[in-house]
This record gives structure tokens, C-alpha cells and sequence, in this order.
């Protein structure tokens, strides 16, 4: 008996040492590093911006939706079926456009808007349609496919520059820009502990892009412990505090709802279109009465911020603080909207704690870093586009914490002296070259990079920025904006792909076909680009001057065609404002009745007078 139980016990210990080692080799199996968490890169992971990852729309089975080509077709931003938009804007477009008034436009513009952006459109719960599938990167970048490392790099092209970071340590958090706001938190805390898990660190460095940073600014308010489990924050051009362009939007001051400014070059300021383009549609747009133009362009905004924005917790994140109360009133104050009303209540006290989350993080070790671009107009859709600085998308107290800006084209007044409300080093100078940023007002001036005329959707060309973020992710040399000469507080924008492009192809000449002066100026050409292409210290116009020299020796050693002059549309820059000045946001056929009444008073006056 008692070699049995003796026998039975070694068995037991027998298995147990089996599953023992089964489970250390399972648990090495899931280490995708082989530093085991032991070696000094920490794990990094991008949290993108606005529509940065692929979203595609499936049926109710969940399989994709295919087009005539078989290609999966992308919910973002929205779902577009070209023969049943038609089918619903035809007959009213032609019927309004023949009766000169609105034959049911208006209400086709609104079922356009519902069946585009409808995929989008979240319940009262703020749950979203089951009809997306976001695709997902569980895995660090170097176990991802081909196609998935170029979507990836189509946003954020790291893999054009040198990196001591492995890629094995590199990871891309993908999420819905619709999904509800909440849902993707605890997601993206999910997907740091599955990080931490997969390559054996217990800290890892986030990089939020823009809308990301609302992610990850509620994740440090509702999940605080977090803090524990982060090396650095990368904060690149975040929407910190929302954009003004929601909170406009939200609360009904929507500038191109006016006739008078529709007519009167906001096309040309959109920045979406040359001015030669936007003054055509402009001329275009007078075919129909501007009562006519303003109906549709009203229902289809009202459908599409009530429809779909308002019940998006995501887009309520991009609320300005500021706005938020009075948007809420607006637009959630009914009952059935109780439930999206809980969280982005909760939200916004998250908004109203984020630089206190932000400096809470800093006393637990947490290196917090931020991009700011400025001097760009924002883009002209809200009534207060042009009454602060911003960066086109994002105004600049978002992004950079509350900094002290001059308006866009301004400068701080002559007699202005450095705040320091955030900074106590006297030594240090935080107003910019330019006068135009006091960076001591904002909540991080001694680790907050700012980037001059740079805009906010053409971020990821500026390769200064690119190259600043790596160095950041890959080591801690850099600890504040004094510690890199290369990498100054103050910079400006600039992009060099097209640059690189250049060398690229300037080394397939054959300079032996070349005479000895064009080979000789071929060479100087090559040799300054790359001066330039390794510098991280913009300098206005460099760029386009180096391209413009290079463009010139490849056309002249003929592996470069020049480039034709485009069609000009710069006439109708000419004719648009002309027909403002004299008629106002009159279609043309309240011009021509207009006409044809002054001219008719003219012939009757003729006649009175001789009679």
C-alpha cells in the first residue's frame, strides 16, 4: 500500500513538473523578443489618428463587402454606393434645377448623407454599427505581412529612416475613429498588457498621433494605474482639448451656412482646392438660387451631425472642453439620449483633469514629450476659425497644453515678456524666433517641440518630426528640448520625400554621357540635397530650392521629363469676386430676372421720357 501511495505521489509530482515545464514553454512561446524583457528598448505603440487604420464594411454575416472589382470596400469615412446615391439626387437635382427652386433636394441631400455615413452611425448607447470590421494588429510590426507594414507605414513612415528600435518592439493600435470612445480605452489598455506580455517589459511607450491622444488622456484618468506600466508618452500634434472645428460644429456656428460666405472665397480658403478651382465651383454652384444651395447644404449638415456624429462618443471626444457643456445641452439633452450623455460626461471631466493627469504621470516617471505645429489657419468651416492659432485641423492650446499664441500672420506685442507661469529656469528662452510662441505658458515648455507653418494632415512628411519621435521611441538621450542641437524647441515645416526621391534617381545617370559642366553642377546638385536631406534644422524655402536645382540637372540629363504647365483656372479667381461685388450670392437666374428688370425700368424710363 504504501508503494502504491508512494508510486501515486511520484506520479502526481511527475505530472506536475510536466505541466510545469509545459506552461514555462508555452509562456516562452508567446514572447515574440528574445530579449525576455531584459534589454533597453522599451516596447512602443503607435496610437493613430483620424481614419488611420482600415475599417471595411461586412454584411450580416460579417463577411466583407466586395466591389465590382472584388476589392473590400472602406467604411471611412463613409460608405459610398455610387448608383444608389444617383438614383436618389437625379430627378430632384434636375426637377430643382429646372424650376429654379427646391423640387425635393434638400430631403435628397439628407437620405445622401444618411446612406454614406449611415455605416457609421452608432445606437443610443453609443455602440456602432455591427456592420464594420476594424482590422487589427495584435502582433508587434516586424510579425506583420507585407500589405499590413505598408498601411502602416502610409500613415506613420518610420521605415524610411534608421532606427536602433527593433521592430520586434514596435506595435500599431488600430481602432474605429466611430467606435465608441470607452470601448477602444479599455481596449488600448488591453492591448499595453499584451504588449508588456509578448515582449517581456513591464513599461511600454505610447505615441498617440492627433485623435489618439483622447484615448490615451482618458486612459490615464480612468484607469490611473496605468501610469505604472508607461516609460514615455509621445504626444504628436494631439487633440488634447478636441478641435474648435467640433465644438463650431457641435454648437451650430458653421461659417459656409451663410451665402454671403459661401460666395465670397471660402472655397478658396477651405485649402482642399487651388483658389483657380475653388472660385470655378464657386461660379458653378450659382446655377441654382442660393436659397436653393443653402437648403441642401443645411439639411445635409444637420443630417450628418445629428444622424451620425452626435451619437459617436469618439466625435464627442473632440469637443473642446469649453463647448462641450453647451453642445450637450444641445444635443443630448433628450432622454434617449441618456446613455451617450453618461460617457462623454465622463469624458469631459477626463478633459477637465488631463494636465493633472498628465503631471501625475510626470512624478511617477513617466517622460511626457509633445509636437506642436502652428501658424496655419484653421480650416474655415467653424465661425472661429481665424480667432486663434492653429495648425489647420487643431488649435494650438489643444495641442500644446496651453501655450501663449499670437493669432496666425501675428506676432506677441513688442513690449511682451516670457510668462514662466510653467517654467521657473530664467535662464531658459521659451518665446519663439518668431515671436509669435510664449512656450513657458504651457504645461510642458521644457519638453514640447514646435513646428512653424506646419499642417496638421501633412504631418507625416515633415521628416524632422519623424526623425525626432524615433529618436525619442529608440532611447532616452533626448530628456528635453536643450538636450539635441540637432533637434531645437523652435522648428519649421518641411517635407524631403520628394528630395530623397530626387537622389534616388540621380544616381541611375550615366554621367559619362553628361558634358563635364552638367555632370559637375549634377553633382553639386546631389551633394546639397543630401546636406539638406541630413539636416534636421529647417530653414524656410531650402527644400523647394534644392528640388527645384536637382529637378533641373535630371531634365537636362533626360531621365526627368519636365513637368507641364497645369491648366490655369486663375480667371475665375478674377470672375467669382466680380459677380459677388455686383449681385451678391444671387443663382443666375435671379441674376438674369435682376438684369432683365433694369433693363426693362430702362426702356420704360426711354418711353416715359419721350412721351
Amino acid at each position: 500500500m504504501k508503494k502504491s501511495i508512494k508510486k501515486v505521489i511520484a506520479l502526481i509530482l511527475c505530472l506536475a513538473m510536466v505541466i510545469s515545464v509545459s506552461a514555462i514553454g508555452a509562456s516562452a512561446t508567446d514572447r515574440i523578443t528574445d530579449c525576455d524583457g531584459k534589454c533597453e528598448h522599451y516596447p512602443s505603440i503607435i496610437v493613430h489618428g483620424l481614419g488611420q487604420s482600415n475599417t471595411w464594411v461586412v454584411d450580416d454575416n460579417g463577411d466583407f463587402v466586395l466591389d465590382d472589382d472584388g476589392n473590400k470596400i472602406s467604411s471611412f469615412p463613409a460608405y459610398i454606393q455610387l448608383e444608389k446615391v444617383i438614383a436618389k439626387i437625379l430627378v430632384p437635382a434636375l426637377l430643382s434645377l429646372v424650376f429654379q427652386k427646391d423640387i425635393g433636394l434638400s430631403e435628397a441631400a439628407a437620405d445622401v448623407i444618411n446612406l454614406c455615413f449611415g455605416i457609421n452611425t452608432c445606437d443610443e448607447n453609443g455602440q456602432p454599427s455591427e456592420n464594420v470590421y476594424t482590422e487589427k494588429y495584435p502582433y508587434p510590426v516586424s510579425e506583420c505581412e507585407d500589405f499590413e507594414q505598408e498601411e502602416i507605414f502610409s500613415h506613420v513612415p518610420f521605415n524610411l529612416y534608421e532606427t536602433e528600435q527593433p521592430m520586434d518592439h514596435m506595435y500599431y493600435f488600430t481602432y474605429n475613429s466611430f467606435d465608441n470612445h470607452m470601448d477602444i480605452v479599455e481596449e488600448l489598455y488591453e492591448y499595453i498588457q499584451m504588449v508588456k506580455e509578448q515582449t517581456g517589459h513591464d513599461q511600454v511607450t505610447l505615441t498617440p498621433l492627433s485623435q489618439g491622444a483622447t484615448l490615451v488622456s482618458a486612459m490615464l484618468d480612468y484607469k490611473p494605474e496605468v501610469m505604472d506600466e508607461l516609460h514615455k508618452i509621445i504626444f504628436v500634434v494631439p487633440a488634447l482639448d478636441g478641435s474648435t472645428i467640433i465644438g463650431d460644429v457641435f454648437n451650430g456656428r458653421i461659417s459656409f451656412l451663410n451665402p454671403d460666405y459661401v460666395y465670397n472665397g471660402f472655397l478658396g480658403e477651405l485649402g482642399l482646392m487651388d483658389k483657380g478651382t475653388a472660385a470655378l465651383v464657386e461660379t458653378l454652384l450659382r446655377i441654382l438660387p442660393d436659397e436653393v444651395i443653402m437648403s441642401v447644404l443645411e439639411s445635409a449638415v444637420d443630417t450628418l451631425v445629428t444622424d451620425v456624429m452626435i451619437r459617436s462618443t469618439s466625435m464627442w471626444a473632440l469637443c473642446p472642453s469649453g463647448d462641450y457643456p453647451t453642445a450637450a445641452e444641445k444635443h443630448l439633452s433628450d432622454p434617449s439620449m441618456a446613455k451617450i450623455k453618461e460617457q462623454t460626461d465622463r469624458y469631459y471631466q477626463a478633459q477637465l483633469n488631463a494636465d493633472a493627469n498628465i503631471l501625475k504621470a510626470v512624478d511617477k516617471g513617466v517622460q511626457v514629450f509633445c509636437f506642436v505645429e502652428y501658424d496655419y489657419a484653421m480650416i474655415n468651416v467653424g465661425e472661429t476659425w481665424n480667432t486663434q492659432n492653429a495648425d489647420f485641423i487643431i488649435h494650438t492650446d489643444s495641442t500644446s497644453m496651453g501655450a501663449h499664441f499670437a493669432n496666425v500672420g501675428e506676432t506677441l506685442p513688442e513690449d511682451y515678456v516670457q510668462q514662466n507661469i510653467n517654467c521657473d529656469d530664467p535662464t531658459h528662452n521659451h518665446i519663439s524666433p518668431d515671436r509669435v510662441v510664449d512656450a513657458s505658458v504651457g504645461l510642458l515648455p521644457d519638453t514640447t517641440f514646435y513646428f512653424d507653418n506646419q499642417r496638421h494632415d501633412l504631418t507625416a512628411r515633415n521628416d524632422v518630426i519623424l526623425k525626432l519621435a524615433l529618436n525619442l521611441i529608440e532611447s532616452d538621450n533626448i530628456q528635453n528640448v536643450y538636450s539635441d542641437p540637432r533637434f531645437p524647441q523652435f522648428n519649421i515645416a518641411r517635407g524631403s520625400e520628394k528630395l530623397v526621391e530626387l537622389v534616388e534617381l540621380a544616381g541611375t545617370v550615366d554621367t559619362s554621357a553628361l558634358s563635364a559642366e552638367d555632370a559637375q553642377e549634377l553633382a553639386a546638385a546631389v551633394a546639397e540635397a543630401e546636406r539638406v536631406i541630413d539636416s534636421t534644422i529647417g530653414v524656410v524655402g531650402e527644400v523647394e530650392a534644392t528640388e527645384e536645382r536637382l529637378t533641373a540637372c535630371l531634365v537636362k540629363a533626360g531621365v526627368l521629363e519636365a513637368e507641364e504647365e497645369p491648366v490655369s483656372l486663375d480667371v475665375f479667381t478674377k470672375i467669382s469676386p466680380v459677380i459677388y461685388e455686383y449681385f451678391g450670392s444671387d443663382g443666375y437666374s435671379e441674376i438674369a430676372i435682376l438684369i432683365a428688370a433694369k433693363a426693362l425700368k430702362a426702356v420704360t424710363d426711354i418711353v416715359v421720357k419721350f412721351i
